[in-house]
């Protein structure tokens, strides 16, 4: 043993099982296995994707309406009264809106996957999201997922990035 007293001692953080996701995992994560659904995710990686889906939710809101305001003619009919016709929305600008919507849908399935896989990892069945149609059932779900991950075998799997 050390010579030194046990309150001087280095401390020594017990050994985890549990993997740490890079942000590459994570994003692959939410674009390549919305539908792996029996395996685990750990607290960080469901809520970096989360912030993830989030930024790019706004940046698909912001495109959407550019797209929609630049294709938008507003005109003065008379008597304080403004028209708004769309025009100019050509095959181009429609497959753009159409492929904007298709990555948005996408998205939302990844964090789906997610978010049931991050509820596997705190041992509860991913059947538990059907509370988010519930009012106030998010607060819940919400709770499951802050929740810790339980260091024991689940019926579940295992994580999808182990090292």
């Amino acid at each position: 043993m050390s010579d030194k007293p046990y309150y001087e001692q280095e401390y020594h953080e017990p050994a985890s099982d549990i993997p740490d996701p890079s942000f590459g995992e994570i994003f692959k994560g939410l674009f390549l296995y919305p539908f792996t659904w029996a395996a685990r995710s750990t607290r960080k990686a469901f809520w970096v994707s989360y912030a993830i889906q989030f930024v790019i939710t706004l940046i698909i809101g912001i495109v959407m309406t550019l797209i929609l305001f630049l294709t938008t003619n507003y005109s003065y009919v008379g008597n304080d009264t403004w028209t708004a016709v769309i025009h100019g929305m050509n095959f181009f600008t429609w497959l753009i809106a159409l492929i904007l919507l298709i990555l948005e849908i996408w998205i939302k399935l990844g964090l789906l996957g997610y978010a049931v896989r991050r509820l596997h990892d705190a041992d509860y069945s991913g059947w538990w999201l059907w509370l988010m149609l519930i009012p106030l059932g998010w607060i819940v779900v919400l709770i499951f997922l802050l929740l810790p991950t339980v260091e024991k075998p689940v019926r579940w799997g295992t994580y999808l990035f182990t090292h």
